[in-house]
């Protein structure tokens, strides 16, 4: 038996329930969270006062937890697209940039707790790396936008699974994703 078929029957349910890939959502969490650290961070240096390194490392813990299943549900998502595709190399660099602004993030904080349990501030090391996982995540997510919008990738899956009605009406309809480029894997709409 797959020890991951669990997981993936929830994925399955939770896309169904969604109407897509919750992958999208789930960013959110990390995103948000680490520009609160990033931010606190800041503060803590203009301000000195250090109620804000606290703040930084629980909203970084809080990014590094939602991290974590945004990776699951990414790396699903990512299961999908062909080698073929030109949308194969973009989804490739967005994994492996996320994984090094997890990696940024994951060793900040390490480097925050054992400042904390030592009584000291956070160091300047912990923060700058911080920063450049923030700034990093900046462009990280960028691709996951280009991934959607441009190439139509985590679309799919809910195309595939419209009745061949729907499909029909919805190819008859005003609306659509004109915007989409015509090599894309879901082409131009046709009205």
């Amino acid at each position: 038996m797959n020890p991951l078929a669990p997981l993936n029957t929830m994925l399955d349910q939770t896309e169904e329930a969604l109407g897509h890939s919750p992958h999208p959502a789930i960013v959110a969490l990390p995103l948000g969270a680490w520009a609160v650290s990033n931010i606190s961070d800041t503060m803590a240096l203009i301000t000195g006062d250090n109620r804000y390194d606290d703040v930084a490392r629980v909203s970084m813990g809080i990014g590094l937890a939602g991290a974590a299943a945004a990776a699951v549900t990414g790396i699903r998502d990512y299961s999908f697209i062909p080698e073929d595709r030109p949308s194969h190399a973009v989804a490739t660099t967005h994994a492996l940039g996320n994984s090094v602004v997890g990696t940024l993030f994951a060793t900040s904080y390490i480097l925050r707790v054992r400042d904390r349990e030592a009584g000291r501030p956070t160091g300047l090391l912990a923060r700058t790396l911080a920063l450049a996982g923030g700034g990093l995540a900046l462009y990280t997510a960028w691709l996951g936008g280009k991934l959607v919008e441009e190439y139509g990738e985590a679309v799919k899956p809910v195309m595939d699974k419209m009745s061949d009605e729907e499909s029909l009406e919805s190819e008859r309809s005003d609306r659509g994703r004109e915007r989409l480029a015509a090599d894309s894997p879901l082409g131009v709409h046709q009205g």
